[in-house]
């Protein structure tokens, strides 16, 4: 919160009291927390049931604390709104619902686009590089906020691994802003739209998103630094070490890579045959679109909401589907829908030859049976949320698209849907009983629901 606060310094606005207040009032729950909870006991390491209780704590912990400046400054006149838009920040979601963006000081700007950078690489994965007591029980704090079915160690040390994948997080930032300011946005514009893209977040200091600007070089950087922030971050690790290899051997990064290029050319084509008479300019706002929606960034340079049936829907599927497993983004992940599809193919080819013994391979490794298992029971839990959701904000009066849309962009932390929460609007409009649904459907995903929902057995309780 000091960051912004400098923020606010430096332009000289009225919003620095706000951060200073909300600091204070932040560092000293915490170590009143830490004074209540100390014990002359040496710190062992976390198990598996304190991992979850953590995780789920720290993250609703950082929603509430993360709307107080929101609060002080008067930004919203309810906590459900500023709850909502901080929920939306650190899950890097991106739903708004700021109804005039560009009124706001610099400072309060900055930080709405701090939380989604923090949130993008994780605030527990923040704390265990720097924090050595929660270093101990590393591992399986890792395990449960970084995005995927798997998390791989790059060194025997977690603190070491979570420390290198920050310091890939921040030079691929760096690059960033330099390249956006190259490309002719403005020194604070850059930073802030980094926060955002490399988070897949899409949070913007304009009402018009990227679309303000109008510059096909900047959406040229930001789409590209989007589908870097969609692929693993592992395999970021092995290109900064000259290993290109790893890179394209990966098959989850083949199938996000094909799958994008696909959904390019098809939304393309329909574009230029029935709205946009340059195929250039086609292509253009559906490839930067597509890679921001699949990425689930849910940046916008056109209003897609205007696009033809076909084109919508497709982006709305994109949206299930996500990056990569160990990206910043959401959604349900390649390598989940890729073996879910395998899995597929083998029950068809079974009823042929039933006797058949076909073995999912992803690459050269066979998937284990417990792990086809779990990622099934992810993806029919993943759409079971998505329909509750979608019945409880339907409750609430909302239209069945907006509510299909936005149920699918909250859980998916993409941010724009269709219609009442579409690109050209935000999520301002809708009633409070249907924001604290998504806000909560947005911890779901960005936890990949199984952290949270663990709560509410019975069984955990139990000693």
């Amino acid at each position: 919160m000091l960051v912004p606060a400098a923020c606010s310094l430096i332009y000289g606005e009225d919003d620095l009291w706000v951060f200073i207040i909300s600091a204070c009032s932040t560092s000293v729950t915490g170590f009143i927390l830490e004074k209540l909870t100390k014990t002359g006991e040496k710190f062992e390491e976390i198990e598996r049931k304190d991992g979850f209780l953590i995780a789920s704590l720290s993250w609703f912990a950082a929603g509430i604390f993360g709307a107080i400046p929101y609060m002080l400054y008067g930004v919203f006149s309810n906590p459900i709104d500023a709850f909502f838009e901080s929920v939306s920040g650190f899950t890097t979601t991106g739903a708004s619902v700021m109804k005039d963006i560009e009124i706001f000081p610099h400072g309060i700007l900055f930080w709405r686009n701090f939380t989604q950078w923090l949130g993008g690489m994780g605030i527990i994965l923040l704390a265990i590089a720097i924090l050595p007591r929660l270093a101990v029980g590393g591992m399986q704090l890792m395990s449960l906020e970084v995005p995927g079915p798997t998390t791989e160690k790059l060194t025997p040390k977690i603190a070491e691994t979570a420390k290198k994948l920050w310091v890939i997080y921040l030079v691929l930032s760096a690059l960033q802003v330099i390249s956006l300011f190259i490309a002719g946005m403005p020194i604070y514009d850059s930073i802030i739209h980094t926060f955002s893209t490399m988070s897949t977040g899409g949070y913007s200091d304009k009402n018009l998103s990227v679309g303000h600007y109008g510059n096909p070089l900047v959406e040229l950087v930001i789409l590209l630094f989007m589908f870097i922030a969609g692929a693993n971050f592992v395999l970021h690790y092995w290109v900064f070490k000259g290993n290109f290899k790893k890179l394209f051997g990966d098959p989850e990064f083949r199938f996000y890579l094909f799958l994008n290029l696909g959904a390019v050319l098809l939304i393309s084509l329909e574009l230029w045959m029935r709205t946009h008479p340059s195929p250039l300019q086609a292509l253009r706002f559906a490839s930067f679109q597509v890679v921001s929606m699949s990425t689930t960034t849910g940046f916008a340079t056109d209003n897609f909401d205007l696009w033809p049936s076909f084109s919508k829907w497709l982006l709305i599927i994109l949206m299930f589907v996500g990056g990569c497993a160990g990206s910043t983004s959401g959604a349900i992940k390649n390598i989940r829908i890729m073996i879910l599809f395998k899995k597929g193919y083998r029950e068809i080819y079974k009823l042929i030859y039933p006797k058949a013994v076909l073995p999912i391979r992803v690459g050269n490794k066979v998937a284990s049976e417990d792990a086809i298992s779990s990622i099934t029971g992810f993806f029919l839990l993943y759409l079971f949320i998505f329909l509750v959701g979608t019945l409880l904000v339907m409750a609430g009066g909302v239209p069945i698209i907006t509510a299909i849309s936005a149920c699918a962009a909250t859980t998916g932390n993409v941010g724009p849907g269709l219609e009442q929460v579409g690109p050209a609007l935000n999520y301002s409009g809708l009633p409070g009983f249907s924001k604290i649904v998504l806000s909560l459907l947005m911890l779901l995903g960005r936890l990949e629901l199984f952290t949270i929902l663990v709560l509410f057995v019975p069984a955990f309780w139990r000693k």
